[in-house]
């Protein structure tokens, strides 16, 4: 069941940038070629550590993933992936605390059309009839991504699963 949409603005740094703020789009302009970004998934889970509520974040450098990296495993983290940061950036998203299991964060696609680069995000939690664990949880994604200049934003999609 499809909930609710809603736009972001991530706006690159050189090294760090975080957001959870609305902007206003007005956009009359025709159609946009439209084209889909590859992007490498380098770590997904259930229990980041360091956000509560819903962020994104973009790296542009090795100390910008260490920052992410510290966000989903605080001080007890695996070794850093390695990322080429000439070529390629690193996106993660975070859902924010939940109350229970059955939460995911998950980017379906990344796309770009002239200078804006979209980072769709699929937010999934359980419906009222499924069983699921009663621990916080703060689902998480992070995936490399080709470098561009284009301005990023994303696009969340909320999804209730049934489990009937």
């Amino acid at each position: 069941m499809f909930v609710g949409t809603s736009l972001y603005y991530l706006a690159p740094s050189p090294q760090f940038t975080e957001s959870n703020a609305a902007p206003s789009i007005v956009d009359n302009a025709p159609a946009k070629v439209i084209q889909t970004v590859p992007f490498d998934v380098l770590d997904a889970g259930t229990h980041a550590v360091g956000v509560e509520a819903r962020k994104n974040y973009a790296a542009y450098s090795k100390e910008g993933l260490e920052k992410i990296w510290k966000i989903a495993y605080g001080t007890d983290a695996p070794p850093l992936p390695k990322v080429d940061f000439s070529k390629e950036y690193v996106i993660g998203v975070f859902a924010g605390q939940k109350s229970t299991g059955g939460n995911s964060a998950t980017i379906t696609t990344v796309t770009e059309a002239e200078n804006m680069r979209t980072v769709a995000v699929m937010l999934t939690k359980p419906g009222e009839d499924c069983m699921v664990t009663q621990s916080l949880t703060n689902p998480y994604q992070i995936v490399a991504v080709p470098f561009s200049d284009a301005t990023l934003t994303h696009s969340d999609t909320e999804v209730i699963t049934s489990c009937e």
